[in-house]
């Protein structure tokens, strides 16, 4: 009995420690030029012992992305709690993904889109979160910082297209990502903010340097 728990203890340490180098590995490097064996090398393990863990490296790739959402959506509800109104968190939040987006290799994001079903996955998630954008919406006319005479629907939609041109034009290559998040805000949040809330939006925008 406890010798597997013993066991039960060590491959979970294992897989966790598979997590850690595979995301920091297909971070750097992007993903198609990762391999199995480049993890297993990283971890001194042989690469049976890896897909006794891990099948596939579309498996271990899926629990990376999943692993990125969560520890995304933790940050995430940490910003909106402790957020003074709703332009200082979306301020928070920009430039929380620009530090992300930092340290990630552009490839990465490429070379999801050759993936159909994780790439499916992420969009769900997209979608899963649109309750919770309503509610921050709400929370904004509340506070008298966003127009209450706004089609937020369109808007949302309109949002999520600049997303997906930005990465399927590759604009993060021709453009600095802060140039690119300062442009942004400009085009879309500043366009539905109420006076009050566009005085509050250029103080946080004077704070994001783009140099």
């Amino acid at each position: 009995m406890q010798s597997t728990a013993t066991e039960t203890t060590y491959r979970q340490e294992l897989k966790e420690k598979i997590l850690i180098t595979a995301v920091e590995l297909f971070h750097k490097n992007g993903i198609k030029s990762v391999k199995m064996d480049d993890i297993a090398n990283e971890l001194k393990i042989s690469k049976r012992t890896l897909y006794e863990i891990y099948s596939n490296k579309e498996e271990l790739l899926f629990e990376v992305v999943r692993q990125d959402g969560l520890r995304e959506k933790r940050r995430m509800d940490e910003i909106i709690e402790t957020g003074m109104n709703v332009i200082n968190i979306i301020a928070e939040i920009c430039r929380f993904r620009i530090e992300e987006f930092s340290h990630i290799n552009p490839l990465f994001f490429e070379e999801i889109h050759k993936y159909p079903e994780l790439l499916s996955y992420v969009r769900r998630l997209h979608d899963e979160r649109e309750t919770d954008a309503n509610a921050f919406i709400q929370r904004g006319i509340g506070e008298g910082l966003f127009l209450p005479n706004v089609n937020y629907q369109i808007v949302r939609k309109l949002t999520g297209a600049l997303q997906e041109s930005i990465m399927s034009q590759y604009l993060y290559k021709e453009y600095d990502v802060k140039e690119l998040a300062h442009v942004g805000m400009l085009f879309f949040i500043r366009a539905f903010c109420t006076l009050k809330g566009v005085e509050l939006l250029d103080e946080e925008l004077s704070t994001l340097t783009l140099s």
